[in-house]
């Protein structure tokens, strides 16, 4: 068979000599690829620092250039799910299996810190299920946070899988000593136990402070709080052997306060002028300093009589320059405060969350909060949510007319918006009375489904009161709307 020169099968069968045109042409074309271990060693380190641990360490295995890059970490996370494998997660719920994973825990951050750099570290968390039994290890884990220089601490001790008897880790304090450390500046403890040396000077470069179930007595936090600090903000949580707060005068840095669920908490006192305060617990005394500068303000109680009783009575007369607040309560019953009601000339934003468990419908009159836009007379934004956990009745013309409040023209607020808006009389009454008395509205928005979707019992026919407020707001309120501010928004389309 005879092959032809410019066939298929003699271009494959050919041979090129070494300086054939072809092959220069063919080296050329030939271009170099990218290669990541050419890249400098920096930009190779903040790669592997946002791969998780386990994955980065793997990349160690890939050259000795390789060996140390994963280990220049800023934040090193050191938890179960980063240092222990699936295996170990899926047979964690046997007391012999608890009892190894703790152990290879803690023989694993043992081995990370002692391979890590140091340098540049900016956080570290360790977060397992630990005790005092194992303070040995912790204390090491401690010194070698402060050796590190690095500006945050968290340590997340959780409380599980542990007896009724078990003893928390007494956290160092005393290494926490301003010549020995100048770095840390964000600590968060959870599930320790804190007892100040008497020698013990506070917190002296800290601005974040964050403790979580943590046993500590009142003058130890007076001792934790003491001259000279720096904190800016302060959380406390969940702590049960707590009874006071007292924030002393010299804390004047503080800038954000916030209190949760310490079960014994019988008062605060706030002497310093901290801007913000979030409280959530049952209803105590609060003390504010006189003047107050305080000018941020949430609340949330378990219950309350009448949130306006809480307004006009509950609220320090001290506080003359709260710009923001939010009340979060289940009321129960309604009370006579139109003639008390306070004002609040720097109020510019209120936030009322309210679960109104009136049964039946007798004492708690929605329309009655139409009085705050007379209290708060420079408020710019107003949100109401409801949750109705009472018995339904939706609003129609043979129930009577609807009512008015005296005129009370309002010149600042624009912004306003209702949830759980189901369609009953009072609700309709003061929506009519914002929209008729709010002079420059821009938006009046009403959402009948309530903010917490599962927050209504399925006996109280959830979807049946939606659907009756999204009828009466477009009957009554919406054909009294004559400058297009009004705007009911479909069921599920929530604001977040």
């Amino acid at each position: 068979m005879v092959i032809g020169y410019g066939s298929p099968v003699s271009d494959r069968k050919r041979k090129f000599s070494p300086g054939s045109p072809h092959i220069a042409s063919a080296k050329r074309s030939k271009k170099p690829g990218l290669r990541i271990g050419g890249l400098p060693t920096d930009i190779l380190s903040s790669i592997t620092s946002k791969l998780p641990l386990k994955e980065a360490a793997r990349t160690s295995i890939l050259s000795s250039q390789w060996r140390r890059i994963w280990l220049c970490r800023p934040n090193i996370d050191l938890s179960y799910h980063t240092l222990l494998s699936q295996s170990d997660d899926a047979r964690r719920w046997t007391t012999r299996r608890n009892i190894l994973n703790r152990l290879k825990f803690i023989k694993s951050v043992g081995e990370v810190l002692q391979q890590h750099e140091g340098l540049g570290t900016e956080s570290i968390r360790i977060s397992f299920h630990l005790c005092d039994r194992y303070a040995d290890h912790m204390d090491k884990w401690m010194k070698y946070t402060i050796a590190s220089k690095a500006k945050g601490l968290i340590l997340e001790l959780l409380s599980v899988n542990f007896g009724p008897t078990i003893v928390r880790y007494n956290f160092p304090l005393q290494m926490l000593d301003t010549k020995k450390n100048s770095s840390l500046r964000r600590l968060r403890l959870h599930f320790v136990s804190l007892c100040p040396p008497a020698d013990f000077r506070g917190f002296q470069n800290l601005t974040r402070l964050c403790l979580q179930d943590v046993s500590i007595t009142n003058e130890d936090l007076q001792r934790l709080l003491s001259e000279g600090n720096h904190l800016e903000c302060f959380r406390i949580a969940c702590c049960e052997t707590l009874t006071s707060l007292k924030i002393p005068h010299y804390v004047n840095r503080l800038k954000f306060l916030l209190v949760l669920s310490c079960p014994l908490l019988q008062d605060i006192s706030l002497d310093c002028d901290v801007p913000a305060l979030h409280y959530r617990g049952p209803l105590i005394p609060l003390k504010l300093a006189a003047p107050s500068k305080l000018t941020n303000l949430w609340i949330m109680l378990p219950s309350c009589h009448s949130a306006l009783g809480f307004i006009s009575s509950e609220l320090p007369t001290t506080i003359r320059h709260l710009e923001k607040l939010r009340l979060c309560c289940s009321q129960f019953e309604g009370t006579d405060v139109v003639s008390r009601l306070r004002s609040f000339l720097s109020l510019r934003q209120l936030i009322l969350d309210l679960t109104i468990t009136d049964l039946p419908r007798r004492t708690i009159d929605i329309l009655d909060l139409g009085y705050l836009l007379e209290a708060a007379p420079f408020m710019e934004k107003l949100e109401l949510h409801m949750v109705m956990r009472c018995l339904h009745k939706r609003y129609r013309p043979e129930d009577g007319e609807l009512r008015s409040l005296p005129s009370c023209p309002h010149s600042h607020l624009s912004l306003v918006t209702i949830t759980g808006f189901i369609g009953e009389k009072d609700q309709l009454e003061l929506a009519l009375h914002i929209l008729r008395n709010a002079m420059v509205l821009k938006a009046l928005k009403i959402y009948p489904r309530p903010c917490a979707v599962d927050s209504v019992p399925a006996r109280l026919r959830p979807e049946e009161r939606i659907a009756d407020g999204r009828s009466v707001a477009l009957e009554f309120l919406a054909k009294s709307d004559h400058r297009n501010v009004v705007e009911v928004i479909a069921a599920f389309n929530l604001p977040w």
